[in-house]
């Protein structure tokens, strides 16, 4: 239906409805989003608000179902933020949720959202209630609610729900059994609203953009005005080229060849332990630092993964509690120099005393692990330097050969294992949800397994450390001779 058709059937349906004269003249004030937020809204030059061409379709909707499959930086955000104001206004005695599946993703929109309603003269007045904690809250003074949550584990948060419109934010990050109790948390006839940018997985969030009842949409990064041809460039450096999956799905908003979760969120959310402190120090250059004081007796772990111009470094730092490996701290490094990054080692050195150190042996990696090593006998043997596109020595198999397997590739799988058997332990950590949610594999043509480029520094910090704590705790090896049988000789 064309918008000028919708307008007109709306005006209809809302006289049958009994309004009429002024009360109807108020309705369709308000009925045109695009006005509504021309009127509320400005750009960041202070202007009135416009819509994009592109954008008028989907922010006039009236859909029961719609889901936008889209590229980064292409105005979701700015939606989803109209939408919700609208319905304050339009929707008095109703309901509605934004949710995500991590903090990282709700936090942003919903401060948005707070300081909209506070800060923007036709709203403020009827906000009667604003809560933060245990999960936002607003309540207006036409009664209606709008609530922003995450999915928390298994979806449990939204467990006792009972909304009529559901929006869903970076709804790729959702897990199967969020999604689950999210269906069963809107009501008879209600709206859901689903935005995403794809990333390879086949889930529900891809079965949704599948689905002929609902409104598809798919905005292309390329669309924005303010998208050039410098930024083009730049991501396809950053992504590997225009072929690579994380340019066919942040740029273009295109699913792409078929992906796999490398890390069960499920897993991962039971390892997070809540009653447990996140101590993170986030670092810029000439910042001073101090390392923690007061360490408790033990052994200990140091991952890094170091980055300098464009990417952050990341430090973690884990104590060894048979079974459990537990994360006590971080370091997030944004634009620090390598000399710096060799102090704090360090200094977290003196606080710990590491049994071992693991450095990602990139470019950045390589040069702080040597500098390290030129310290004594005692840094060379703490310190790995590791390949992670090499392979590692592992046991000696009964046949007398040795096991050998991609760097990266065990690495991961000793994340995993520690996941499925819960004897990981982390605090509660937007950063790192994030990444465990977000990251992702394929198989290429030889068979082997390609981890899709994005963020993850943290991740690959972890890798890290779980390497260097099995290097330092795997038995020694027996001395195995192999009784091979006679050889025969044939003449």
């Amino acid at each position: 239906m064309k918008q000028e058709e919708a307008g007109i059937y709306e005006e209809a349906f809302l006289k049958e409805q009994g309004l009429e004269g002024e009360a109807l003249a108020k309705w369709l004030e308000i009925a045109s989003r695009e006005s509504f937020a021309g009127r509320h809204f400005q750009n960041r030059n202070g202007e009135p608000w416009k819509v994009r061409p592109y954008q008028r379709r989907s922010l006039e909707s009236r859909a029961i179902r719609k889901v936008h499959c889209d590229g980064r930086d292409v105005g979701k955000t700015a939606e989803i933020e109209i939408i919700a104001c609208w319905a304050l206004v339009a929707c008095p005695d109703r309901e509605m949720l934004i949710a995500t599946q991590c903090e990282n993703h709700l936090f942003p929109l919903m401060n948005r959202l707070a300081r909209r309603f506070r800060t923007t003269p036709a709203f403020a007045p009827s906000l009667v209630e604003m809560r933060r904690s245990p999960s936002w809250h607003f309540r207006f003074s036409n009664n209606f609610v709008l609530w922003g949550r995450i999915a928390g584990p298994r979806g449990i948060n939204f467990q006792g729900m009972h909304v009529d419109w559901q929006i869903v934010d970076e709804a790729q990050e959702m897990t199967e059994s969020s999604w689950g109790e999210l269906y069963q948390a809107l009501n008879g006839g209600g709206r859901r609203w689903v935005y995403g940018v794809p990333n390879g997985l086949r889930n529900s969030f891809y079965r949704m953009t599948q689905e002929p009842g609902a409104e598809q949409y798919n905005w292309s990064s390329k669309e924005n005005p303010e998208f050039t041809e410098e930024k083009d460039a730049e991501l396809m450096r950053l992504y590997g080229g225009k072929n690579s999956p994380g340019y066919i799905h942040r740029v273009l908003g295109l699913h792409g060849e078929p992906s796999h979760a490398v890390f069960s969120l499920d897993d991962y959310l039971a390892c997070v332990d809540e009653s447990r402190e996140l101590s993170t120090v986030i670092l810029q250059e000439g910042d001073s630092f101090e390392a923690p004081m007061g360490i408790q007796t033990g052994e200990y772990y140091l991952g890094c993964d170091l980055g300098y111009a464009r990417d952050p470094s990341e430090f973690v730092v884990y104590r060894n509690a048979p079974p459990y490996l537990i994360q006590e701290f971080r370091v997030r490094l944004e634009k620090v120099n390598y000399k710096r990054q060799e102090e704090i080692i360090v200094a977290l050195d003196r606080a710990y005393h590491f049994r071992a150190m693991g450095i990602d042996a990139g470019n950045s990696g390589r040069a702080v692990a040597h500098m390290l090593m030129t310290r004594g006998r005692d840094w060379c043997a703490r310190v790995h330097a590791l390949e992670f596109g090499s392979t590692v020595d592992l046991e000696i198999m009964p046949d007398g050969r040795r096991a050998r397997r991609r760097a990266k590739e065990f690495m991961t799988e000793l994340i995993q294992r520690r996941l499925s058997e819960r004897t990981l332990v982390f605090p509660p950590d937007p950063d790192r949800e994030a990444q465990y949610a977000a990251h992702t594999y394929s198989v290429n043509a030889q068979g082997l397994i390609v981890y899709e480029k994005g963020d993850d520094h943290l991740i690959d910090a972890d890798r890290c450390a779980l390497f260097c704590h099995y290097l330092d705790t795997r038995e020694p090896e027996a001395d195995r001779r192999v009784m091979l049988p006679p050889e025969v000789f044939l003449f």
